[in-house]
């Protein structure tokens, strides 16, 4: 991965942390963060915080590439094939803490 394309990882979990750090009419938020730089992909994981500041549940929230291409989660270890978006393109106004945006559009 390079310096950019890790920058720019960097700076798509930040607006993650941002942007889900609580979720609206409740005490739950999300806290997002890179586990596992791999050398094919990197895994963001997400997890649920509590109003106490305790988290549970980790999850996949997806993977990204090598060259920045985002990845719908097919489990724990490995992305769905098909690149879902870029981190250079990325419209964090669709994005959702569920990762619906993940999914491809068939229609």
């Amino acid at each position: 991965m390079t310096s950019q394309t890790l920058a720019a990882l960097e700076g798509f979990v930040a607006a993650l942390n941002t942007k889900f750090n609580t979720i609206e009419g409740t005490s739950l938020g999300h806290v997002f963060s890179v586990e596992r730089p791999g050398v094919k992909y990197t895994r963001i994981v997400q997890q649920t915080r509590y109003q106490d500041g305790s988290t549970a549940g980790r999850s996949v929230f997806c993977f990204v590439d090598a060259d920045g291409n985002i990845l719908k989660a097919a489990g724990w270890k490995a992305p769905a094939k098909g690149i879902r978006s870029t981190l250079a393109t990325v419209d964090m106004a669709k994005v959702d803490p569920y990762g619906s945006w993940l999914y491809e559009s068939h229609g």
